[in-house]
């Protein structure tokens, strides 16, 4: 009889919570109901203030809209046109200007792609680039897009008989414009992998491609970096602009790099002296460990701006460090092209050991 009273009150108890629990869902949705119904009503009152007109004064007497209201339609409508009108005109006015500006930028800049082959004779042909942010990107984006789609007609100065595991370096001089043009010609594998070199090209590169008599690798350049482009700048101790633009590309099967000298720079006008140059670096990968890469560069004699023609032997062999002493003014031109070739050869194992040096310090980099 007990366990049955005990059963019977178990169940009232239950019962009792549950419809205690109920209730208490019941009155915090009422709760939750009422304050959000507070908050409509708050947001209504806050609305009606904004209208412009008083109900009374939206509809006519005989039922139509009141001709204040489709006034003020109207108004409204005008004014959010002629805003849109001022940002479209403005727009058009940007691009107009930007076009503009890419128009003087294409010519400056719009001739024949020098591939500076080594039968070739052509001329050198500068680039320029203006200073507005906009247009300065579209024309670095320009300028590296049009070596690059040079590269295979550049890479093409190596012998058919140079294969992708061979080493090869060749140094030589060809006369441009009645000065003289010097010439490297490089091919080299590396015992690390593709990642590691494509961060090496990316990064690293100014601090070893260039030919650098002059002293540059001994200073730091300051860097423009904007999409895939970066530009170096400096001027060196003994008074050398570089100026050198640097395009960086990646394909399925290689990695290909881009640079040459921006001789006209209207963000950093500079009289000083300058080269010519124009570089191309491609790098395949052989196997998961090894990486070959071809570098193909050009440079001219140093000239300066508004001046005509280049340095004379002399002059250039003063800038490079190079003893002319007792040489006839007839000969100096040949004893530079020699030291030329002769220099070329004797750096090109101490230009690999710092490449190698640098790709160490990448493959240990955390």
């Amino acid at each position: 009889m007990l366990e049955v009273i005990d059963k019977v009150l178990l169940r009232r108890r239950y019962n009792r919570e549950k419809q205690r629990a109920h209730r208490r869902k019941l009155a915090d949705a009422c709760t939750a109901d009422a304050h959000e119904i507070h908050q409509l009503r708050a947001t209504v009152a806050a609305l009606e203030l904004q209208l412009p007109l008083a109900a009374t004064d939206q509809v006519d007497s005989d039922g139509a809209l009141s001709w204040r209201l489709v006034v003020d339609v109207f108004r409204a409508t005008s004014s959010r046109s002629l805003a849109t009108q001022r940002v479209l005109l403005q727009d058009a006015h940007l691009q107009g200007t930007l076009a503009a500006r890419m128009h003087r930028f294409v010519t400056l800049n719009l001739h024949s792609a020098s591939i500076l082959r080594r039968s070739q004779s052509k001329a050198w042909q500068p680039a320029t680039l203006l200073a507005e942010p906009q247009a300065r990107k579209l024309g670095k984006e320009w300028l590296t897009q049009r070596m690059y789609h040079h590269t295979d007609a550049a890479l093409r100065c190596f012998p058919m008989d140079v294969t992708s595991t061979h080493e090869y370096g060749f140094f030589s001089t060809r006369e441009v414009d009645g000065s003289l043009s010097t010439i490297e010609d490089v091919q080299a594998t590396w015992p690390c992998s593709m990642d590691t070199v494509r961060v090496f090209l990316r990064d690293h590169l100014h601090l070893v491609i260039f030919r650098d008599p002059t002293g540059v690798r001994q200073y730091l350049f300051t860097t423009e970096e904007v999409s895939n482009t970066k530009l170096y700048r400096k001027l060196t101790a003994k008074g050398s602009w570089i100026n050198y633009l640097q395009g960086y590309f990646v394909e399925a099967n290689r990695v290909v790099v881009v640079v040459r000298q921006i001789e006209a720079d209207a963000d950093t006008p500079s009289f000083n002296q300058q080269a010519h140059f124009m570089a191309w670096v491609e790098a395949r990968a052989l196997s998961p460990t090894q990486v070959v890469t071809r570098w193909v560069t050009r440079q001219s004699l140093h000239f300066r701006p508004n001046e005509d023609g280049y340095f004379s032997a002399g002059e250039q062999a003063e800038l490079w460090g190079v003893d002319l002493a007792g040489v006839p003014e007839a000969d100096k031109m040949e004893a530079l092209r020699r030291d030329i070739v002769r220099e070329g050869n004797a750096v090109l194992p101490h230009w690999r050991q710092n490449i190698l040096g640098i790709l160490s310090s990448l493959r240990q980099a955390p």
